[in-house]
C-alpha cells in the first residue's frame, strides 16, 4: 500500500462513520456481503479491517471547536456545539463530541479482529513461491503479527478516550454489539483503577509486538501505530492517572510510574524537538523529528476556510478565536539595555509599556498561534480593531480581537479553492518532555535524578522553552502553576487543555467569564482595553461527562455523580 493512503482511508471511514451515524464496518456486511470467514481468513480483507479500526480515533481537527469549551477560545458560531457545554445546557440527552459511541464501536471492531485474528492465512502467498524470492511471504508474516499490535494499541487508546471522559468504564475483551441491549446485560462498570491497569495491559500486549527499530520493514506505512506511540500513549495514561482527579477517583498509579513512562520514550532516542514551532503545525508536520504520532488529512482548505480572518474573500466566519485569557497568559521577554533577554515576566495590562504595545517582545509562540491586531497574515496587516477590516461590527467578525494562526496554513487561496496538506498531531516530543517535568517535580523535585534518568523535571522544561528561545526557569520557579502555564502556551490548541483542567481539579478557571481585546484605532496607533465576553459555567459533576442516557437505559448502569 501507498504510504500516504493509510490515514487518507481512515478519514474516508471516518466520514462515512459520522455522515452514516452507524458502525463503519458492518462484519457481516463488507465489499459485497463477504461473510465473516471470508472476511479474516482473507490476508487483504483482514488488514483493511485493521484500517477500519484506525477509522475510530478520534478526528483532532474536526473537533477543534472544542477548544472553546475552555478559557482558551471561543466559537464565532452561535450555534456551535461548544455554546452548550460553556452555558450549562449538556446533559446526559446529547453525547455531543461522539465519543461514547465511537469508542465503544471501535473497541467492538477491535475485539472483532483480536478475536478472529487466527483465522487470517497467508499460506496462499507461501504456495505462489516460485522463485528464491519469498520477500511477499515474509512481508505479509511479519505485518500480520504487527496488525495485531496495531490494534492492542488502538483499543488502548479508545479506553484511555473513555476514561477520561467518563471515569471506569465496562471492561469488554469480546466483541460485543453495541447496539444489542441482550449482549450488555453481564457487562458492569470497572473502577478507574481498574480501566488504567488493563489500559495499561493493552499498551504491554502492543509494545511486546511493534518493534522498537521499523527500519528493516520498510514497507510498514507511515502513520502507523510505532513503539514510540505506544510509549507516548502509556506516558499520558499514568500522568492522568497520577494526578488529583484520577487519584480521588480510586487511580493507584503514581507520580514515580508517569516519570519512569515519559523517560522511557525519552530513552528511545527516536525524537527530538523541531527546531522550528511552526513547522509543527504545517503542510510538512509529519517529517518533523518531534511527531511520535499523528492522523493525515491529506489536501484540505475548509480549515482555513473557517479560520481565515473575515477580510478573505470566502472565508466562512465559522472560526474558533482565542480568547484575550489565552493572549495574555504569553510572557513578556526582559531584555538589557543592550537588546539581550534577560529573563522574562508574565505580562499586565496595567502595566504601562504592556499596555502600549502589548504584542512587541512577547513569548515567540503567541506569534504562531495566534492572529492578533495589525499583524501580517497571508500579506494582509489584519485589523482586528473596531471598524478594521477583519474586527466588529463585520459580520461573523472575531469576538475576541483575535484569530487562529495554529495549524492555519496561510498560502491558501480561498478564492482559487487551493488546498494544502494537513495532519494531526496526537503526540509529540515536547508533551512527552512536559509529562517527565511535572511528573518528575512531583515525584522528586525540581532538580533530584534519584533514579539516574538523566534529565531532571527542571532541565525537561527549559528544554522546551529554549526551542521558543525562552528564557530558563530556576527551580525556586518551578513548581505546579509553572507547569500549568508551560503546558498552556506550548500544548494550546492541541487537546489538552480541558483534560489538563479537570485532571488537576481547577475547574472553577471555567467557572469565569472569558475575555476579549477591544481594541480601538487613534492617531498615535490603537488603545486596548479587556472586557469581559461571556459568562461561562462550570460545576463539579462536569469534572466527569454523562453517560448518555439511552446507554443507561439500555443496561442499567447508575449515572455518573450530578447527571441524574
Amino acid at each position: 500500500m501507498n504510504k500516504k493512503m493509510i490515514l487518507a482511508m481512515v478519514a474516508t471511514a471516518t466520514t462515512t462513520l459520522f455522515s452514516c451515524k452507524k458502525d463503519f464496518l458492518d462484519v457481516n456486511n463488507v465489499q459485497a456481503n463477504v461473510s465473516v470467514d471470508e472476511l479474516y481468513s482473507n490476508y487483504g480483507y483482514a488488514q483493511q479491517v485493521v484500517w477500519d479500526v484506525y477509522s475510530y480515533l478520534p478526528r483532532g481537527l474536526d473537533d477543534l471547536d472544542l477548544e472553546a469549551t475552555t478559557d482558551d477560545a471561543e466559537a464565532t458560531g452561535v450555534s456551535d456545539r461548544s455554546q452548550q457545554y460553556n452555558n450549562g445546557t449538556w446533559d446526559q440527552y446529547a453525547d455531543l463530541d461522539h465519543s461514547w459511541g465511537r469508542n465503544f464501536n471501535g473497541i467492538r471492531q477491535a475485539n472483532q479482529f483480536l478475536k478472529n485474528y487466527d483465522r487470517i492465512d497467508i499460506n496462499y502467498l507461501r504456495d505462489r513461491i516460485t522463485s528464491t524470492d519469498s520477500t511477499a511471504y515474509f512481508n505479509a508474516r511479519d505485518n500480520v503479527k504487527f496488525l495485531k499490535g496495531e490494534v492492542y494499541f488502538l483499543k488502548a487508546y479508545f479506553y484511555f478516550d473513555l476514561v477520561r471522559h467518563y471515569g471506569g468504564v465496562p471492561i469488554l475483551k469480546t466483541p460485543l454489539d453495541y447496539a444489542d441491549k441482550d449482549s450488555w446485560k453481564q457487562q458492569t462498570r470497572a473502577s478507574v483503577n481498574d480501566c488504567i491497569a488493563y489500559i495499561n495491559t493493552l499498551c504491554d500486549s502492543a509494545a511486546g509486538i511493534i518493534p522498537q527499530d521499523l527500519s528493516p520493514y520498510s514497507w510498514y506505512d507511515l502513520g502507523r501505530v510505532t513503539y514510540g506511540a505506544i510509549g507516548a500513549l502509556r506516558s499520558r495514561v499514568l500522568l492522568y492517572a497520577a494526578s488529583p482527579l484520577f487519584q480521588q477517583a480510586g487511580a493507584t498509579q503514581t507520580w514515580q510510574q508517569a516519570a519512569k513512562a515519559a523517560h522511557d520514550v525519552i530513552a528511545l532516542g527516536k525524537y527530538s524537538l523541531d527546531g522550528s514551532y511552526d513547522n509543527l503545525f504545517g503542510s510538512g508536520n509529519t517529517s518533523s523529528p518531534e511527531v511520535i504520532f499523528y492522523q493525515r488529512y491529506g489536501a484540505i482548505g475548509w480549515l482555513e476556510e473557517n479560520n481565515f480572518p473575515i477580510v478573505f474573500q470566502n472565508s466562512n466566519g465559522e472560526s474558533l478565536t482565542p480568547t484575550a485569557d489565552f493572549v495574555d497568559a504569553f510572557e513578556v521577554l526582559v531584555k538589557d539595555n543592550t537588546g539581550q533577554v534577560t529573563g522574562s515576566r508574565p505580562f499586565n495590562w496595567n502595566n504601562p509599556a504592556d499596555a502600549a504595545n502589548p504584542y512587541a517582545s512577547r513569548d515567540p509562540r503567541l506569534g504562531a498561534e495566534v492572529v492578533y491586531n495589525d499583524m501580517n497574515f497571508s500579506g494582509v496587516a489584519i485589523g482586528t480593531y473596531t471598524g478594521g477590516n477583519s474586527g466588529l461590527p463585520k459580520l461573523n467578525a472575531t469576538k475576541t480581537g483575535y484569530y487562529l494562526k495554529k495549524w492555519i496554513n496561510p498560502s491558501i487561496d480561498l478564492v482559487n479553492g487551493t488546498t494544502a496538506n494537513h495532519a494531526w498531531i496526537y503526540f509529540r516530543y515536547a508533551e512527552i518532555l512536559l509529562n517527565y517535568a511535572e511528573s518528575m517535580l512531583h515525584a522528586y523535585g525540581p532538580i533530584s535524578d534519584p533514579e539516574g534518568y538523566g534529565m531532571t523535571a527542571l532541565e525537561a522544561i527549559n528544554k522546551v522553552r529554549a526551542r521558543s528561545k525562552m528564557p530558563a526557569l530556576t527551580a525556586g520557579a518551578l513548581n505546579q502553576e509553572a507547569i500549568e502555564h508551560e503546558r498552556r502556551v506550548e500544548l494550546g490548541f492541541e487537546d489538552q487543555r480541558r483534560w489538563d483542567v479537570r485532571r488537576w481539579k481547577i475547574g472553577d478557571r471555567f467557572n469565569q467569564p472569558v475575555h476579549r481585546a477591544v481594541i480601538t484605532k487613534t492617531q498615535a496607533g490603537f488603545d486596548y482595553k479587556i472586557q469581559s465576553l461571556e459568562n461561562r459555567k462550570f460545576s463539579d459533576k462536569m469534572y466527569w461527562f454523562p453517560i448518555p442516557q439511552s446507554d443507561i437505559n439500555k443496561t442499567g448502569w447508575s449515572q455518573n455523580p450530578g447527571w441524574n
